[in-house]
Order: structure tokens, then C-alpha cells, then sequence
């Protein structure tokens, strides 16, 4: 048997699915003039030699929207020497600086490096006198109180230009420009140390305004002033007893004084009708039934008789006088008596009362200070009404005298 043996097929190449139908464009070169420029300059551009639809306009309109002139300052020598007179700047130098602005088309590096007289102005300073002129007369044109919204932005631009702060900012630039990449790095770092502790200092902030929310009390809505008295209080004990005795779980017990427990409510103390209460032994009760009061315990023998020892010691006063209705403290049986019905009368009591070396405030004053103090306070008030019956005497004597002679 004899192998054929195949040789390597020809490869066959697929014609292309995508074909350029359009045909090759031609150019031309063609000589064009540049309207905006003053110079007459000829100018060789590239244009279709086969017009289409895009292409009807000439070559020089498409550019016609990048002929922008500056908005110049104008004025006379009138108006020069009346409102835009500078003393570092003459007329030539200022008309020198608008035509080469002008020149420039408001470029002001170019402004710069085109500017030439005889004394060497920075940036800085050309723009001053230029903003200078161009607010004034724009004032002179339209009065502040007549200008639009536009208008008065642009006056507001040109009155807040300061040349000095123009230049720091220039060279603060110019030193960030110039750093090493070691101060870039140092500055990195320090700025992230700084966000790290802003961040540290938040989250303390809120920590503690979380704590002093939590610690703060909760305000309440009414006011304490009902309860002021004993029998406000005593009318508040007697309801909030009721309504306990209508709880399975009683948490408040009768004192044992029918003028405190409202009547109709029998002392209870036992706990055999609860039936989840714990039963305690004999000893534990007798010594709660003991320690509680009773309410066969006579009312008079409840307070304690105190000596005079135990009196002393414990500021307790006993008194026949009506008291008065709230909160008193002992300093202010001090402080009142020292203000009278005039300003005269009160300065005076005060001098005396200096002069006897008695001080302004006395804290913490016990009875027998009270007293004394009552007592000095009686003949300060005797040595005023002396004094102002010795004052009266004095007047009518010298009237007298006066009337004899």
C-alpha cells in the first residue's frame, strides 16, 4: 500500500467587508487676509478645493469669533486732570500703560514685559493704576447709586485690589513652589497629625456631651411651690398612701399618727395576705412591731423633750411666734433689717453698723447671734430717730436765733 502524502494547502485571503467608498479630497493653498489685524498680513492657508456644505463660509469668518478687543479706558486731558491725577504717574506714562494694554489684549504678563519707561514698574503697581482709572471712570459714567448688579461687581473688583497683598501672595506662591520634596514630606505628616487630633478631639467632645446628657437630670414640668406647707404636704402623703393600698405590692406603711394617715385606712403590717411574701420569724417581727409606731401611741408623746444643752447644740428654737409660711434661713432675719424705706436711711445704717465693725455677711448665724444682732439693729434705729430729732431741734434753734437778731 502506497500513503499519499498531502503537501501545505495555499492560504486564501477574505476580501475586506468594510470599503472606502469616498473618494480622495484635494486641497489648495490659498492667500487670505486677516481682517483684525492693522498690518495688512497675508496669510497662506490650506482650504478644499471642492467646497461642501460646511465649508461655504470663508476661511476668515471661522476666526472672526476670537477677534475680542479689550474694554480700554477712554478719557481727555480734562478728565485726566481733574479725577485720574497721580503722583508717582504722568499723563505719558498712563497713556502708555492703556495703549500697550490695548496692544496686549489685556495679557498682563505680556503687559509687563512690553512696558517700557524710564522707571521700572512691577506687575503689581501697573495693575493699581489701570484698575485705578478704570473705577473712576467708571463712576464718573454711571453714578454708585444708579449701577446695575454687574456694574457695581465690577466696581467692587477694581476698589478691592491691593497691590501688597497681590505681591505676598505672589511670593507665597512662588515659596510653595520652590520647596524640597523633605518640607513637602514634613508638611504631609504634620497635616495628618493635625486631622488625627481634630478627629481625637471630636470624638471627646461628643463623649463628654454624652456624659453631661446623661449625668444632667431631667427637667421637671411642674413646680414644687403647691407643696409648701405642712398641709400640702400632709394632703400629699394621704394620697399617695391610698393609692398604694390599692397595689398588690405595697411599698408604704402608715407612721401610726391618725392626724398624718388619713382616716378609714386600718394599720396593717402583717404580710399573710400576700401570697408571695416572704414569712419572717418571731424576733424579726417583734422588732419591726416594736421599732414602728403605733397608733395607740398618744400624739403627745412623740417629740422629745430636749435640754437646753441638746438646744444649744442643735440650733433649736422654741418660739410662741406665728411662723411664716415656706423656707426661711437665719441669715435673713441679718440682711433685711439693714435695708430701709430710702437710700438715705439704708447708707446710714450701713455706716453705723461699718463703724461698729460688724461685717456685711455673717455666715451661718445661731440664735444668740440673731439676738444680739435684733438688739443692735433696736438701738441703731433709736440712735437714728435721736439724731433726727437732734437734727430737728438744731434747724428750729437756728431759725429762732436767726429771727432775734
Amino acid at each position: 500500500m502506497t500513503s499519499k502524502v498531502e503537501g501545505p494547502q495555499p492560504r486564501r485571503w477574505k476580501k475586506s467587508q468594510f470599503r472606502v467608498l469616498s473618494r480622495p479630497t484635494h486641497w489648495s493653498a490659498e492667500d487670505t487676509s486677516i481682517p483684525a489685524r492693522r498690518d495688512q498680513l497675508q496669510a497662506r492657508r490650506w482650504r478644499r478645493a471642492t467646497q461642501g456644505p460646511n465649508d461655504a463660509a470663508p476661511s476668515s469668518a471661522k476666526f472672526a469669533k476670537y477677534n475680542i478687543e479689550p474694554v480700554v479706558p477712554t478719557y481727555d486731558a480734562d478728565v485726566y486732570e481733574q479725577h485720574l491725577t497721580h503722583a508717582d504717574w504722568t499723563k505719558e506714562d498712563t497713556d502708555h500703560l492703556v495703549a500697550t494694554y490695548r496692544e496686549c489684549s489685556g495679557k498682563w504678563p505680556v503687559v509687563v514685559d512690553h512696558y517700557e519707561s524710564e522707571r521700572r514698574r512691577s506687575m503689581e503697581e501697573l495693575k493699581a493704576r489701570f484698575y485705578s482709572l478704570s473705577k473712576t471712570l467708571l463712576a464718573l459714567g454711571t453714578p454708585i447709586s444708579s449701577m446695575g448688579g454687574p456694574e457695581w461687581g465690577a466696581y467692587e473688583t477694581l476698589r478691592n485690589f491691593e497691590p501688597a497683598r497681590e505681591a505676598s501672595r505672589k511670593r507665597l506662591a512662588e515659596g510653595h513652589m520652590q520647596r524640597r520634596q523633605e518640607e513637602v514630606d514634613e508638611e504631609t505628616v504634620l497635616l495628618s497629625e493635625l486631622q488625627r487630633i481634630m478627629l481625637h478631639q471630636v470624638t471627646l467632645d461628643s463623649e463628654r456631651e454624652d456624659l453631661r446628657r446623661r449625668l444632667d437630670h431631667p427637667q421637671a414640668n411642674s413646680h414644687s411651690y403647691t407643696y409648701s406647707t405642712s398641709q400640702s404636704l400632709t394632703q400629699l402623703w394621704q394620697q399617695l398612701l391610698a393609692a398604694d393600698r390599692v397595689k398588690k405590692s405595697q411599698r408604704l406603711r402608715p407612721t401610726g399618727n391618725p392626724s398624718y394617715d388619713s382616716p378609714g385606712f386600718p394599720v396593717d403590717n402583717s404580710t399573710s395576705g400576700r401570697p408571695n411574701a416572704s414569712v419572717p420569724d418571731a424576733s424579726t417581727r417583734r422588732t419591726v412591731r416594736d421599732s414602728l409606731p403605733s397608733a395607740a401611741t398618744p400624739q403627745s408623746a412623740l417629740p422629745v423633750d430636749l435640754s437646753k444643752a441638746e438646744l444649744s447644740r442643735y440650733g433649736v428654737v422654741i418660739g410662741q411666734d406665728k411662723l411664716p409660711s415656706g423656707v426661711t434661713f437665719a441669715s435673713d432675719r441679718l440682711s433685711k433689717p439693714r435695708i430701709a424705706k430710702s437710700t438715705l436711711q439704708t447708707d446710714k445704717i450701713a455706716a453705723i453698723l461699718t463703724h461698729a465693725g460688724v461685717p456685711d455677711l455673717i455666715p451661718l448665724p445661731t440664735p444668740a447671734v440673731v439676738e444680739s444682732f435684733d438688739s443692735l439693729m433696736t438701738t441703731v434705729h433709736t440712735l437714728l430717730d435721736l439724731r433726727k430729732l437732734a437734727e430737728k431741734e438744731e434747724q428750729e434753734l437756728r431759725v429762732r436765733q436767726a429771727e432775734t437778731s
